[in-house]
């Protein structure tokens, strides 16, 4: 109990220190940090399903996961992979009864940590906020959604080559580390992760990743893949655009945004 309890504390410390680094008054991050549960959960568990309650967001303690949207055939389509800052169900619909509901799930593709925030505390944040802060609120929100139709719109008018290149340069910019050949990925993602993520069939990436292979695009490394320095698409990646747990000086301002006083929305 003593080794949970102090890595709980651990975890709380990590997350106020990356919050502190924005500037945070202690006494904010007392309320909105140690308050807060910390939640752990192992590889492939799943956070949250499609149509769960919607009350409850998480931020990114450390880890990885995968938000998918799920269809009635049994699809998935990968939303996004989040990391340590990220901010994940947010993202609700209105049910049948009137209700909020996660429009997406989420699945860790790593152990991995989280703090839980209640949507009726952010609520309370936003309530307590004066008319300044919510128009540049609205402001961001706006441009946030902007940019995630821009992106999924670009996504469509890409060959299934194209998306594929994109999102191994996205994976790699976030989640990669640089060595003599490229870019290692660090992350284990297999042909169905890739398939999901550009919205076609398992045997389709595994032809296209067999032509990266030959055409030395991409190089193979155990359960790992390495994004060669010479053959890399010189495209720029089409970032998905995020919200990410941090504020400046409890408030939200123009320039940094805020979801609650605890986030920022970048693209």
């Amino acid at each position: 109990m003593a080794v949970a309890i102090n890595s709980l504390s651990e975890d709380r410390n990590r997350l106020a220190w990356r919050v502190r680094q924005a500037g945070v008054p202690s006494e904010i991050i007392d309320e909105l940090i140690n308050d807060n549960m910390v939640a752990r959960y192992a590889r492939r568990f799943r956070l949250f399903l499609q149509g769960a309650p919607g009350d409850v967001m998480m931020i990114i303690i450390n880890g990885v996961v995968k938000v998918h949207c799920a269809q009635p055939d049994g699809r998935r389509f990968l939303v996004e992979l989040a990391g340590p800052g990220d901010i994940i169900g947010y993202v609700d619909r209105i049910d049948a009864k009137g209700r909020h509901c996660q429009a997406f799930e989420a699945q860790a593709l790593t152990n991995c940590a989280v703090a839980l925030i209640s949507r009726q505390r952010i609520l309370k944040l936003l309530g307590d906020s004066d008319h300044t802060t919510l128009i540049a609120l609205f402001e961001r929100l706006n441009t946030f959604w902007g940019s995630v139709v821009h992106r999924y719109a670009s996504l469509m008018t890409l060959s299934y080559r194209e998306r594929l290149e994109a999102m191994l340069t996205e994976v790699a910019s976030r989640f990669g580390v640089k060595e003599t050949r490229g870019t290692l990925l660090t992350l284990e993602l297999g042909h169905d992760d890739w398939a999901e993520m550009i919205g076609s069939s398992r045997p389709m990436v595994s032809r296209l990743i067999a032509e990266m292979v030959q055409n030395r695009v991409l190089a193979r490394e155990g359960k790992h893949y390495i994004l060669l320095a010479d053959g890399s698409s010189e495209k720029p990646p089409l970032a998905m655009p995020r919200i990410e747990a941090v504020a400046v000086n409890g408030v939200a301002s123009p320039k940094n945004g805020a979801i609650g006083r605890a986030a920022r929305i970048s693209s």
